[in-house]
């Protein structure tokens, strides 16, 4: 996680590498959910962060806490056995607890929402492998911008079920407010995903 928030109207820089990543996350979780009747198909995708790291950039130093939950709802259409395209809604809810070293605690926060357009790629690489790619973007909504790319590939260990292994990356700039109360939230957020997948 790399980006930018706001302490009493300041631009605050922070960041979090991936080789801290056990350091400073406290829970990280993800479920993808989807119904597919082979034309149309819904997806609702949940995820929520909370972590812990310390301000190592700018003129405030201290710690800042996060708790992030970033809800997927979405309709697509096959387009192809191998196609998709779809468009949804993408909820924020950002919880951020500020501590700086020389000034008081800061309780920061705002939910907001983007309408998304986007589609995705599927293909068997050969009958133990698949791969899947997604890319969305923010077509109208609260952020400035924003866009989302995930690549996936799934090892088949059974007629209905995958071990997944892949790369999520959210890039987001939202800001609201004036003044002492500004809230900003301009962040990039990636890193591997392991997973295992049951259809039924």
């Amino acid at each position: 996680m790399d980006g930018t928030t706001a302490v009493f109207g300041n631009d605050v820089p922070f960041e979090v590498d991936f080789g801290d990543i056990l350091e400073k996350v406290n829970i990280a979780l993800s479920v993808n959910m989807e119904l597919n009747n082979g034309t149309w198909f819904a997806i609702v995708d949940p995820m929520y962060t909370e972590l812990e790291m310390q301000i190592t950039k700018g003129p405030i130093g201290g710690q800042i806490d996060i708790n992030l939950i970033i809800l997927d709802a979405l309709l697509g259409h096959s387009v192809t056995e191998k196609v998709d395209v779809f468009a949804g809604v993408r909820y924020y809810d950002q919880e951020i607890t500020v501590i700086p070293n020389l000034l008081s605690k800061q309780d920061l926060g705002d939910d907001w929402v983007d309408f998304v357009v986007g589609g995705r790629v599927m293909t068997e690489l050969n009958e133990r492998w698949g791969f899947t790619a997604r890319l969305d973007v923010a077509a109208a909504g609260d952020s400035d911008s924003a866009w989302y790319a995930q690549a996936m590939f799934s090892r088949y260990i059974g007629d209905n079920k995958n071990l997944n292994i892949g790369y999520r990356h959210y890039d987001v700039d939202y800001e609201s407010g004036s003044g002492l109360s500004r809230f900003k939230w301009d962040t990039a957020h990636s890193g591997l995903i392991f997973g295992f997948s049951w259809e039924f």
